[in-house]
């Protein structure tokens, strides 16, 4: 019958449709196959808007001229591509893990461009650099960039601290002439000196992933944690938060008193910051806050007593279904109450949706929050219990420890990744695309897997930076060449500070503990360290950084499959670029295996500006006696772990 409708209502009725109903219908009779066939654009375009693949206001921007991002899209190509990204999330398709090892051995933060498939790594031992993640080769590289530096990136603009906690902001060279600059807080000399340089060790015709000097921010004050959502970067300090438009170099709004005590207390230190073009968000020790751009007014603020008990661990699947995909492995949620722990766990990290209407946070102790609609808790339209998910990646309780590493979103299609030191998970946080492209979870409709390939907990302890895209998850991991290293001997150093800069001062010396990781998600400007408490320093911070100690796993009681610990870096110079390391899933085979050493040959330019960095650093590296690095940085050791950066790809 529905075959003699008028083409018009037939086409309204298929516009409800999912791909796998469009598919079914199609085999019903010549005449639906047809239908679908001789309007294909129309009917998977519609596909495209249900289950949420694109949505329907970037559709009105591109007919009204704003974009032109999907004129030329052949939409049932487009609809069997995303359906195959999203069951690859789920573990039900193969993918593709790789390591890139031009990136170097020291990242500290990865940045990524998808579109321009490039992506942008500081590391501990300072520098930048820009590499094509599909052939493993830089780019682009300086020196110019400090240790231990943090950096964002959004629109073709990198953001990253300069020595006086001033921001220097580097825009993509092909998007603008020097014309072009603002008056306002121009580039100094040394920026630009240094974009000289690295232009001409890295000649080319058509600039691909190079960058050059836009601006130098100073800011009003110290400032702790920045985020850059363009066009806006938001940098806040002990007690104000200060917002700058990037485009213009113009400081457009200052957020006061961000400390102000409420009914549960004060904001606290400062791990985290986001911002979108409505609000600013702070991840405090003691609070989440939210607050409303255009005049500063606090919104909302979340604390952990506001929590529910009941949560939804993560737990491994033990069922006997056969997993399609050995690296991404789906887990089981498990409804559960907790007893409200004695401990307090500060918010490590909050990210808001592509949309703005949701948001993704998590604590240190594992809890992972997903507000949908979050704008309806202080429009007191839901409550918080009412429309929360709670996600526990620590159900175990084994130990009180934090165990959060990082926290990424997504950048359209409503996925998160999570790092713990239990392990790398991805969780689907829509659940109208579950139940239209895969086969619909229960309840709370949130699907979990483990990244299983990835699961050493000493390395994911290392974790500093985990990026996700579209189609991709980046993140710092260590050196396969170096995993198969023996382990040397035990040593342990005692650090005696240097001489005080100030009479007064009595520095004590201290053998640093065995040291209790922290998270490393903060978008902070420091160093990850541990704290050495001092007293009576004026203008500094309260700590300064001491030595975490050096000991092998001689000494420690570790399982089985303990890792060896990290052997001593050699020279880029003297050992050369090492292999592309590159693992395509193809059914079960060579499960045991991590990764399969590939044939890859670079030119010698391509790692030569790695190997100069490195160089110039001879004088200020120390090994100690298990083979982790330390870099003196303002008169202090900081240990640096070896890491390359891994990326998967569904």
């Amino acid at each position: 019958m529905l075959h003699e409708l008028p083409t018009e209502i037939a086409l309204y009725i298929a516009s409800y449709l999912t791909l796998q109903s469009l598919r079914n219908v199609s085999l019903v009779s010549r005449k639906w196959h047809s239908i679908i066939t001789d309007n294909a654009q129309a009917v998977y375009r519609n596909a495209a808007i249900l289950h949420r693949f694109i949505l329907y206001a970037d559709l009105q921007a591109d007919s009204s001229g704003q974009t032109s991002d999907t004129k030329q899209i052949d939409w049932s190509q487009f609809c069997q591509r995303r359906s195959q990204i999203e069951r690859g999330w789920r573990g039900k398709a193969p993918f593709i893990a790789r390591e890139l090892n031009s990136t170097g051995k020291f990242v500290h933060r990865i940045k990524v461009d998808q579109k321009e498939k490039i992506v942008m790594t500081t590391r501990h031992t300072g520098g930048l650099s820009v590499t094509d993640y599909n052939t493993d080769r830089v780019l682009w590289a300086t020196a110019h960039v400090v240790d231990y530096a943090h950096c964002e990136y959004d629109h073709g603009y990198i953001i990253f601290n300069s020595q006086d906690d001033s921001k220097e902001v580097w825009r993509y060279a092909r998007d603008f002439q020097d014309s072009q600059i603002p008056e306002d807080f121009k580039p100094d000399d040394s920026m630009v000196e240094a974009s000289r340089e690295a232009a001409q060790r890295h000649a080319s015709t058509t600039n691909r992933g190079h960058f050059r000097p836009w601006a130098l921010l100073h800011m009003p004050e110290s400032t702790r944690a920045f985020r850059f959502s363009y066009p806006t970067l938001l940098s806040a300090g002990a007690n104000n938060a200060y917002l700058w438009d990037v485009p213009t170099s113009r400081l457009v709004e200052t957020i006061s008193n961000i400390q102000a005590p409420n009914q549960d207390g004060i904001l606290g230190s400062i791990c985290y910051v986001e911002v979108n073009d409505q609000y600013a968000f702070f991840c405090g020790s003691n609070q989440l806050r939210i607050f409303a751009r255009g005049g500063g007014a606090l919104v909302y603020h979340l604390c952990m007593k506001d929590l529910q008990r009941i949560t939804w661990d993560v737990l491994p699947d033990n069922s006997d279904e056969p997993c399609p995909s050995s690296f991404l492995q789906p887990q089981r949620l498990h409804e559960a109450y907790h007893v409200s722990s004695t401990s307090r766990s500060n918010f490590v990290a909050a990210h808001v949706s592509s949309s703005g209407k949701d948001i993704a946070v998590l604590t240190a102790s594992g809890i992972f929050i997903w507000i949908p609609g979050f704008e309806r808790l202080f429009h007191r339209e839901a409550t918080l219990d009412s429309i929360v998910t709670l996600l526990n990646f620590n159900a175990s309780r084994d130990n009180v420890r934090d165990i959060s590493i990082y926290l990424a979103l997504g950048e359209s299609n409503e996925k998160a990744a999570i790092g713990t030191r239990k392990g790398l998970f991805i969780v689907s946080l829509d659940p109208e695309i579950s139940k239209l492209t895969a086969e619909a979870p229960p309840r709370p409709g949130l699907s979990v897997c483990r990244v299983a390939k990835y699961d050493n907990s000493r390395y994911l302890s290392s974790i500093t930076c985990l990026q996700m895209t579209d189609t991709e998850i980046f993140f710092n991991w260590y050196p396969s060449s170096e995993q198969s290293r023996p382990t040397q001997h035990t040593q342990r150093v005692m650090v005696i500070p240097p001489p005080p800069q100030h009479g007064h001062l009595q520095v004590p010396i201290h053998i640093v503990p065995s040291p209790q990781p922290q998270p490393q998600h903060a978008n902070q400007v420091q160093a990850p360290v541990q704290p050495v408490p001092v007293f009576g320093m004026e203008g500094q911070s309260d700590y300064l950084p001491g030595l975490d100690p050096i000991e092998s796993s001689d000494d420690d009681e570790m399982g089985e499959d303990a890792a060896p610990d990290p052997p001593s870096p050699t020279n880029a110079e003297e050992a050369g670029p090492p292999p592309l390391a590159e693992t395509h899933e193809e059914g079960d085979e060579d499960e045991g295996d991590d990764v399969d050493g590939g044939n890859f040959v670079e030119d010698a330019d391509d790692f030569e500006m790695d190997s100069e960095v490195e160089d110039d650093m001879d004088d200020e590296l120390q090994f100690g006696g298990d083979g982790f690095m330390q870099v003196l940085v303002n008169d202090w050791f900081l240990p640096i772990n070896s890491s390359t950066v891994h990326y998967i790809h569904v």
